[in-house]
């Protein structure tokens, strides 16, 4: 057995952050997860809340009813396939790790993770990788490492959309080269086993460290077995073209708002934020994400008062409808019965 293989059930609470409920089934879980939903929610209703009453809450709200429907179902279509070429990548990472897991079950339990994508740095939506252990005993280890991928194909696909753009803001370049730098050193560094592997099988040999440094070492190494060439682009042409489908909507947006931005503008709005929000590490990239869209259209004449309507109709179909669509898919695979008890049970009855 790999090192990426080596877990095992009570490892689970000591891999995922402790704020992130365990979710197998009804119960303690379920309301944890639940808790963590609300709570997030809360915060985001309160923040934009005190986001609109500091501008005007009554222009807001008109302006917000009177965007037109026709684009909001083009814009929710856009973001909804770009979801979908996501959970095709998770598959296809999982798939190249060796795991076989049908697409379907992918693509749910991708989903799924969306609903905890209001945690530090999206990691709670590691939460699907109970649901595979559970059902296809994929290692949680193993689906940590993947989702490191994730993040980081899905900064350098918005890094590499944002460049087109980076001309027209000429004053944000050297902060954009900066987070270029970071994430770009992050992919590096995973790949430097050389570099990590020395350090972290020495620290091993350490008792109350061990442990740790052998699931980080199975981590590390997965992301580098999805860091070759081939995998790599695939990667990344997907994370272009899903995050592209948002940096367009964020353009539809502003144009069905009237409001003066070439979609070059939109777009490096759109990429710059989300990568700000991300790095931020703060929970759903909430607050930095909206302040750094806020600043950027500011930055090319649309005031506040005017961009605001903008900012939280993209959010709300962004990050909000993620967190209900991914609270829709949890409680759907909390609720199924379990594929391995499943056949289990017919095994010991055939």
């Amino acid at each position: 057995m790999s090192q990426t293989q080596d877990i095992n059930e009570h490892a689970v609470g000591k891999i995922l952050p402790a704020e992130l409920p365990l979710v197998t089934g009804s119960g303690p879980g379920s309301f944890n997860l639940v808790r963590s939903v609300l709570i997030f929610a809360v915060s985001g209703i309160i923040l934009y809340a005190a986001a609109t009453f500091g501008s005007d809450f009554k222009t807001v709200l008109a302006a917000l009813l009177e965007f037109p429907m026709d684009r909001l179902g083009i814009v929710v279509g856009l973001v909804f396939v770009g979801w979908l070429l996501r959970g095709w990548r998770f598959h296809y990472y999982l798939r190249q790790s060796g795991e076989k897991v049908p697409l379907v079950y992918s693509m749910e339990a991708f989903l799924a993770g969306f609903a905890l994508t209001g945690t530090p740095g999206k990691v709670g939506e590691a939460v699907k990788g109970v649901f595979l252990k559970e059902d296809y005993g994929v290692s949680i280890t193993r689906v940590v490492g993947i989702l490191l991928v994730e993040r980081l194909m899905d900064l350098w696909g918005v890094l590499f959309l944002g460049s087109f753009s980076l001309l027209l803001f000429e004053g944000w370049s050297t902060l954009f080269l900066l987070c270029a730098v970071v994430v770009v050193g992050g992919g590096i560094f995973i790949c430097m086993e050389r570099l990590y592997r020395p350090v972290l099988e020495r620290l091993s040999k350490i008792s109350f460290l061990s442990w740790v440094c052998t699931r980080l070492l199975a981590m590390l190494l997965t992301g580098k077995d999805l860091m070759t060439p081939k995998i790599f682009f695939i990667g990344l042409l997907v994370s272009t073209v899903a995050w592209g489908m948002e940096s367009v909507s964020l353009f539809l947006i502003t144009s069905g708002f009237k409001l003066q931005a070439s979609f070059l503008q939109a777009n490096f709005v759109y990429c710059f934020s989300t990568v700000v929000g991300a790095l931020s590490m703060l929970p759903g990239g909430i607050v930095g994400t909206e302040a750094g869209m806020v600043g950027l259209l500011s930055f090319v004449g649309i005031p506040y008062s005017r961009s605001l309507p903008a900012v939280i109709l993209i959010r709300l179909c962004t990050l909000w409808m993620a967190v209900l669509v991914g609270a829709g898919f949890m409680t759907y695979l909390l609720a199924r019965p379990r594929i391995q008890t499943s056949v289990g049970k017919s095994s010991d009855n055939s």
